[in-house]
């Protein structure tokens, strides 16, 4: 399509500003109590979403203690490698794709680093935190198989909150021993900006129930033409287009989503190409600002600025269910 031009603004939508429940806020005053116990924590976060994926709850449950930053689904995040290695000048992190035994293998021998010298009877312990599904119980099992040769030790799925509570320990590794904690996925407490909550809802981070799966599937529309003006992200549904609803009635004729009397059925369409996307896929995507090579360090602190300042020290927060 000659000329297309990509929208520069996503339309404002009413949307909910938080996806915060019961669950979340134990799980928050468990890891308080625990993280004494921790000799190194992996915070995950979402390789297609690094920068929204990020909650800064864990800083104050964190506090000095030695932390890796692992970026998981690192296979369908479209951000260049290098990007994240500029963010992590020190080396604290990690890029993974949990699929692949051995993407996890660095993560081990940095955790092997750490127990080196460490004279204890209960070896390495360590913690996954992350917000809800970023991957942290597929990371678990993944260094769980690479370390011991073990099957599964935790539940995994596509959607929010399969993790609900913190088991016991499991060992990663024999030798050294290290083992960890799996915890579940903690969304923030507090008003989540509009563009950030439909970042969440696209890669399964929240109830993706709570905003019409038609306009998830037009963020997802709109960040892909960002990405590629050319339309070739979406090129064997559609041709280029800014119009959700063209597009999604071009992908019901291609996968036979038409009901009664030939109709398209859009919401279904929505759901399924959004889920698509969530599970890997259609194209590699990135719904952040991976251009700046600033954009992590500003990012933080703006956030951290405007908690401070609406709620007080995050240590202080009374973590109530919205």
């Amino acid at each position: 399509m000659t000329g297309f031009v990509p929208r520069t603004v996503f339309p404002t939508h009413t949307l909910p500003r938080a996806y915060f429940i019961g669950h979340h806020a134990k799980a928050i005053r468990r890891m308080r109590e625990m993280v004494t116990e921790i000799d190194l924590v992996f915070e995950v976060r979402d390789a297609r979403a690094p920068l929204s994926t990020r909650n800064s709850i864990f800083e104050s449950i964190i506090g000095e203690k030695p932390r890796v930053v692992v970026y998981t689904k690192s296979d369908i995040s479209a951000i260049d490698p290098n990007i994240f290695k500029s963010w992590h000048s020190e080396g604290d992190y990690c890029l993974v794709n949990t699929r692949i035994p051995s993407s996890v293998n660095q993560l081990l021998n940095i955790a092997k680093k750490y127990s080196t010298g460490r004279e204890s009877f209960f070896g390495l312990n360590t913690m996954i935190m992350g917000m809800p599904n970023v991957g942290k119980s597929s990371l678990l099992n993944t260094l769980r198989y690479s370390g011991t040769h073990r099957g599964k030790a935790a539940k995994t799925g596509a959607m929010a909150g399969v993790t609900r509570s913190i088991p016991s320990l499991v060992k990663i590794s024999e030798e050294p021993a290290i083992l960890v904690y799996d915890t579940p996925g903690v969304s923030l407490p507090t008003t989540i900006e509009p563009d950030t909550m439909l970042v969440l809802s696209c890669i399964g981070s929240t109830n993706t129930g709570l905003i019409d799966p038609v306009i998830q599937a037009d963020f997802l529309l709109y960040q892909l033409n960002k990405m590629n003006p050319t339309g070739m992200l979406y090129s064997k549904y559609s041709k280029p287009t800014n119009e959700i609803e063209e597009f999604l009635t071009s992908y019901c004729r291609r996968m036979g989503r038409l009901g009664k009397g030939g109709h398209p059925d859009l919401s279904g369409a929505a759901a399924q190409w959004v889920d698509r996307s969530r599970k890997g896929l259609e194209s590699k995507v990135v719904f952040d600002d991976y251009n700046n090579l600033n954009a992590c360090k500003e990012w933080e602190e703006k956030l951290d600025a405007k908690k401070k300042l609406q709620h007080g020290p995050l240590s202080d927060q009374k973590f109530r269910v919205a």
